[in-house]
């Protein structure tokens, strides 16, 4: 299939996702307008609108299962034909799991955000860019409270990195930035360092205090402040000779907006943009020396 019967064909696809959303909502809505109009027109319609509930309540089902299925034949479509083919072109060794991601014990020992009840994960990528190995995901951690008022709290949502880091190995270095939220607990002690104004942007912590100075240096700092300033809501973890690091984030990489037809050039400098990060940060942060 050409490149252009792709996107005719992701094109009726996406149309027919709009399609059963309406299917979703419409039913419902007029459901409602049912109980609404009932104290007007009289008790009488409430026996009717019970039988309108049960009908409309198994058509949004329905179309809800639908949507569910031609949603993961998209994405299936949009993340070979785009996503796939591009990160082979700027990385190598490439293993790219659009379905799966980080496992939760993953994220946990990563220590970087407090872990929640709920826990989504996808697009997992493993590869290598100039001789460096890392993988990333998008990770979504929630907690979700029940009852007369249920509450859902989004701890993290964004996407997490876990990159090699051959020239350096500590025991345990975390610094986030004081707008990152949900920090994950640490035994490790709080460090003061020697820029102020790193420390009036992070918070800084290790297990050891020489590891801190070893890792951030003036120049490291910098760089981590470079990567802050871009994205914003930073945190960072060297353990051992493993660099973590996660960014809040509110879009999901590699992914396209149902609502938005597809666009061959638009969808390409898109997927550049979010391959791009991960350049960004093996870059700046001098990972290979």
């Amino acid at each position: 299939m050409g490149i252009y019967d792709t996107i005719n064909k992701l094109e009726e696809l996406r149309k027919k996702i709009q399609f059963q959303i309406y299917m979703i909502i419409i039913p419902m809505a007029l459901w409602i307008v049912a109980i609404m109009l009932a104290p007007i027109i009289g008790n009488g319609i409430l026996p009717f609108s019970q039988i309108i509930m049960i009908v409309f309540m198994a058509v949004s089902v329905m179309y809800a299962k639908k949507s569910q299925n031609v949603k993961k034949e998209f994405q299936r479509l949009y993340k070979q034909t785009f996503v796939a083919q591009a990160l082979s072109q700027n990385f190598q060794n490439v293993n790219y799991m659009w379905e799966s991601g980080f496992t939760q014990d993953a994220v946990k020992m990563f220590n970087l955000v407090q872990l929640g009840n709920r826990f989504k994960t996808e697009d997992y990528l493993s590869a290598d860019y100039n001789g460096i190995h890392f993988e990333q995901a998008d990770v979504t951690v929630q907690y979700h409270t029940s009852g007369k008022n249920s509450h859902t709290t989004t701890y993290f949502k964004g996407r997490m990195f876990a990159f090699d880091f051959p020239y350096k190995n500590v025991s345990s270095v975390r610094c986030m930035s004081n707008t990152f939220m949900y920090k994950a607990s640490s035994n490790n002690k709080k460090i003061k360092l020697e820029s102020g104004m790193f420390n009036k942007i992070f918070k800084t912590d290790a297990f050891y205090e020489h590891d801190a100075f070893y890792f951030l240096t003036p120049q490291m700092m910098e760089r981590i402040e470079s990567i802050n300033a871009r994205y914003g809501n930073v945190a960072v973890h060297l353990m051992g000779n493993k660099l973590f690091v996660a960014i809040n984030m509110a879009s999901d990489a590699f992914d396209h907006d149902y609502r938005q037809k597809v666009e061959y050039l638009e969808e390409i400098k898109k997927i550049n943009r979010d391959m791009q990060v991960i350049v960004d940060i093996i870059n700046t942060l001098s990972i290979y020396s």
